[in-house]
């Protein structure tokens, strides 16, 4: 701390560093209590999602790239404060209770990460609240990626053999929510594959 009180910007990036550190080794809540082992750590799921969102750019020009990578890049942040929790539960009211204060304990700890940075990155603020506000085309596109990259990843691990994930499970929860054409298409391709991977070894 200087003098002034204020941050020092090494010091920031170190802070940075430190947050993107402390994801790449926070395991997925949801991989965990499906028994995974070696899961996803939150910052491997935003690696590929930032994979995925380059390959969507090139099939949607009209995006704002920087924009959709920086706002997947930042969606889980709060994470490092409030951890990863789960709300796919079956009950409606539990599920409405549990977002309820998932979105309460996200707001303040991403409010808390802002305020540490400094102005220097009051965009990360303004960006996470305009993908939780789901207004937007980037918006709209990451938070479906968010839950396409899920189910990428739950066929992954039923791949594996491991017994313990159903890639359907994920399908039929997000379904509904997979609206963009692009990536109904991609989620129509991956089905496709589920078929003839599980045709094959019958």
């Amino acid at each position: 701390m200087n003098k002034k009180g204020k941050i020092p910007p090494e010091t920031k990036m170190f802070n940075i560093m430190e947050l993107v550190y402390a994801l790449h080794n926070l395991p997925r809540t949801g991989w965990i209590n499906r028994g995974v082992e070696n899961s996803e750590t939150v910052g491997q799921h935003n690696d590929e999602l930032d994979l995925l969102a380059e390959k969507v750019c090139e099939e949607r020009p009209d995006l704002d790239k920087k924009k959709l990578k920086t706002m997947l890049l930042v969606h889980d942040w709060p994470e490092y404060i409030w951890g990863d929790q789960v709300t796919a539960v079956e009950d409606p009211e539990l599920r409405k209770k549990l977002l309820a204060i998932k979105k309460t304990g996200e707001t303040l700890s991403m409010e808390l990460l802002a305020k540490q940075l400094g102005s220097e990155y009051g965009d990360v603020l303004s960006l996470w609240k305009e993908y939780e506000e789901i207004k937007t085309p980037e918006a709209v596109m990451a938070k479906q990626l968010d839950k396409f990259q899920s189910i990428v990843k739950a066929w992954e691990y039923e791949k594996s053999n491991n017994g313990k994930v159903r890639t359907y499970d994920f399908i039929d929860y997000y379904r509904e929510a997979i609206t963009e054409p692009l990536l109904v298409s991609w989620l129509a391709e991956l089905e496709e594959e589920i078929k003839n991977t599980k045709s094959a070894l019958k």
